[in-house]
């Protein structure tokens, strides 16, 4: 592992580079035309958007470099997908299957009535044929895994399984209408609509 740690740390320093650089080229090019820039110590601004490009830039390399191989799209999402559970799982964050109830904005799911409640299953161990899913309005742009998907207010479609499936390493879900998902990509089953009458 000492060649990789060593590889890692090259990296790093490169990418605190690579950051102050950013930010440079911000302030000397762009910050001066912000209205904002009096206030961007205070806000962090650029900071925040030098993060946000480097981090950007980082995931298009990997996929360039995992295209090169000829992977199939729905396989880089499903690895995309792998590595941001794992990422949350070293940062502490649970994963297990969990009921919740959320409220809808008509920007989430024009369909959807904003008056009603959702009963979503996030983090199904097991998704059936049949079942009633929730998943990306517009799958692999920007993998987020379900549950936060769903709190953070993405927009989403209600689609129905036709089967569920392994292949390599991953599980697939597989809608009626032909589109292929991996598992983790799923944002969670639909249990039931609450109207405003319903109880808890």
């Amino acid at each position: 592992m000492g060649e990789l740690q060593k590889r890692l740390g090259e990296f790093q320093r490169q990418t605190g580079t690579a950051y102050q650089e950013i930010m440079n080229i911000l302030e000397d090019k762009y910050c001066w035309k912000c209205p904002m820039r009096s206030t961007s110590k205070n806000s962090r601004c650029r900071e925040i958007h030098a993060g946000k490009v480097l981090h950007e830039s980082m995931d298009k390399g990997i996929t360039c470099k995992i295209n090169e191989h000829n992977v199939h799209p729905v396989e880089i999402e499903a690895l995309i997908m792998r590595i941001l559970k794992k990422k949350i799982k070293n940062q502490g964050g649970r994963q297990g299957e969990k009921i919740i109830i959320i409220s809808i904005e008509t920007e989430q799911n024009p369909a959807l009535s904003p008056e009603n409640k959702l009963m979503v299953k996030i983090n199904p161990r097991k998704i059936r044929k049949g079942e009633t899913i929730l998943i990306p309005d517009k799958p692999g742009e920007h993998p987020l895994l379900g549950a936060y998907a769903l709190v953070a207010g993405f927009p989403f479609q209600v689609a129905v399984v036709e089967k569920v499936f392994h292949e390599g390493n991953f599980w697939y879900v597989k809608m009626e209408d032909g589109q292929i998902l991996p598992l983790e990509s799923v944002f969670g089953v639909l249990l039931k609509v609450l109207e405003e009458e319903d109880s808890l």
